[in-house]
């Protein structure tokens, strides 16, 4: 899996649909999610090129993952935005680039590269695997 920390850390274009999940009461995340990122209701199915999914634990993940991957057009990919930082007075964080991986690889993803977003989080993308 490669490092990227390019301006537009998701590298999508005007032309791209983008949903995100999971950015409901995280106004933390507006900062780096793309202008024409739709927000989708928890549970919705919105297709999209670029499908970003927000979590805050491995949990969440392991929970949401399905809906959001199902959610991805044909040749499109997958976000998976985590915190890396521990807000003060919260519990240890279980997630981390390697727990993101691992669970993509599980549900037959391919993780293709990972990028900070900030000091407080990252992503990881992924690609319907073969």
């Amino acid at each position: 899996m490669s490092s990227d920390s390019s301006a537009q850390p998701f590298g999508t274009t005007a032309g791209n649909r983008v949903t995100v999940y999971g950015a409901q009461g995280r106004p933390e995340v507006a900062s780096f999610l793309p202008e024409q990122a739709f927000l989708a209701e928890p549970g919705a199915l919105m297709p999209a090129d670029v499908v970003i999914l927000v979590v805050g634990s491995a949990a969440d993940l392991a929970h949401d993952l399905a809906g959001a991957a199902a959610a991805v057009e044909a040749d499109g990919v997958l976000w998976v935005c985590y915190p890396t930082a521990v807000e003060e007075g919260a519990k240890e964080l279980d997630i981390n680039r390697d727990t993101v991986a691992s669970l993509l690889e599980t549900s037959k993803w391919q993780p293709l590269a990972d990028v900070a977003l900030g000091e407080k989080w990252a992503a990881v993308r992924g690609r319907a695997g073969e």
